[in-house]
């Protein structure tokens, strides 16, 4: 199926995107091999943007003469690859920027630390000044008022008259001859005083330089904040081109799903495509298993209080069901590790399904795309090392890290992914205390009523 014309110019600027932000990011990242490697990946990426193009026109021509469908799904096929390529790179970009991202946010960390303890000193620098700047000013008043009393009592007035000709404190207690017309306690109270005011004035130097590195600190903090946005807004465009490619690659697997359908079983074509998406979707099983075996609990583990587990799951449909493809294969002998379930009455679709058992929610994917044939799925942890999973639902209603209880709706059925019609595909995997993770018979653990 040939692009629209409104498209075609979305991926032009999709593409010119990709360009500006690879170049954004090599020119900030301190790494040479990191900077290489997004160069070669940008290269890559360019190279199959050409390739896809090429397949659009071969696609349309194809459209265009009426030729056979193998001819179509072949092209396909290979407008998959090339655009799955293509949302590996942006992957693989985005696990860069986050990378740099979680580095600039511990430099501003440190740095935030750094002018939060350069304030703390100029705090007690300011506040010694001030208790400086106080006793200066006590000392004067005693000593003016000594000198007063002196005077009036017949003593020389040249002290006064000193003190009072006098610019400032400083050059007041700069004048030698004072010394000499005042007690020998008065003497000693002037010259800590002296002291007092040569410390003062290293306290000015030191919070001077104090300001100074303040300053220049949070210069760089406003530096490495400007950074961190920008590189944020990288990681946000990243994602929304890595959307609209998934996006691509679903409307791909739909146009691919109805021709396959057509093809003849035995030929070449039939059986490569068969294979290539049996091997994606063992490569998300695989998937799966692996994020259970290290965030999933275990057997002979003691579910969360909350959970409300009480040992016995629920049938996840209400009301007569059926099952279409039962575990551990289809009727074909391709594996199948579920059951699909369907209502009896024929009216599945937007029919909602329900929590088995109580537990948390460790996986929802509800983007609406294919998702290795999927579509939207979650998986829920029910905490004694059981976890269930619900597929090809038209919408999932719980989002990572939700506690659910048994029989709480958490979807609607659908057919999203790799369907031929609307089904729930229901999992149930265990998790052992040696961290293996089984793919068992859904029928062990519930029962259809």
């Amino acid at each position: 199926m040939s692009l629209k014309t409104d498209k075609t110019a979305f991926k032009k600027r999709l593409l010119c995107f990709c360009v500006a932000l690879v170049c954004l990011i090599t020119a900030v990242v301190p790494c040479v091999s990191a900077e290489e490697s997004l160069d070669e990946m940008q290269n890559r990426y360019e190279e199959l943007e050409k390739d896809i193009e090429k397949n659009e026109q071969a696609l349309a021509q194809v459209q265009q003469d009426i030729k056979t469908n193998e001819q179509k799904a072949e092209n396909i096929s290979s407008q998959i690859e090339k655009i799955e390529e293509q949302i590996d790179l942006l992957d693989e970009s985005i696990d860069i920027l986050n990378g740099d991202i979680s580095d600039l946010q511990s430099s501003i960390d440190v740095t935030t630390n750094d002018i939060e303890s350069i304030n703390s000193q100029i705090s007690e620098i300011e506040l010694q000044i001030e208790q400086t700047d106080a006793l200066m000013a006590q000392t004067r008043e005693m000593l003016l008022a000594r000198i007063r009393e002196n005077y009036m009592a017949g003593g020389t007035g040249s002290s006064l008259e000193l003190l009072l000709s006098s610019g400032d404190i400083s050059s007041f207690f700069a004048r030698k001859e004072l010394v000499t017309s005042v007690s020998e306690n008065d003497a000693q109270l002037v010259n800590d005083l002296a002291d007092k005011i040569n410390e003062l004035n290293d306290l000015q130097k030191e919070l001077e330089e104090k300001k100074t590195t303040l300053e220049e600190k949070k210069t760089e903090l406003d530096t490495q904040m400007d950074s961190l946005n920008e590189r944020e807004n990288e990681l946000e465009s990243s994602k929304a081109a890595q959307n609209s490619k998934k996006s691509d690659a679903t409307e791909k697997y739909d146009e691919l799903k109805y021709i396959i359908n057509e093809l003849d079983k035995d030929s070449d074509v039939y059986k490569k495509t068969i294979k290539r998406q049996q091997a994606e979707r063992e490569a998300l099983e695989a998937e799966i298993d692996e994020y259970i075996r290290q965030h999933g609990s275990s057997q002979g583990d003691i579910p969360d209080e909350e959970y409300e587990n009480d040992g016995d799951m629920m049938w996840p449909v209400k009301g007569d069901t059926r099952i279409t493809a039962g575990y551990p294969a289809y009727s074909d002998g391709s594996p199948h590790w579920g059951i699909d379930i369907v209502k009896s009455d024929g009216n599945t679709r937007g029919q909602p399904f329900y929590a088995a058992q109580g537990g948390e929610v460790i996986i929802a994917k509800n983007d609406g795309n294919w998702n290795s044939g999927f579509g939207n799925y979650c998986v829920i942890d029910h905490g004694d090392g059981t976890q269930t999973l619900y597929a090809h639902s038209d919408n999932i209603l719980v989002s990572v890290g939700q506690v659910v209880k048994k029989g709480e709706k958490i979807g609607i059925i659908g057919a999203t992914g790799n369907v031929t019609g609307p089904h729930l595909h229901f999992e149930v995997r265990v998790k052992k205390a040696d961290g293996s993770v089984s793919r068992v018979n859904p029928l062990n653990y519930v029962s259809k009523p």
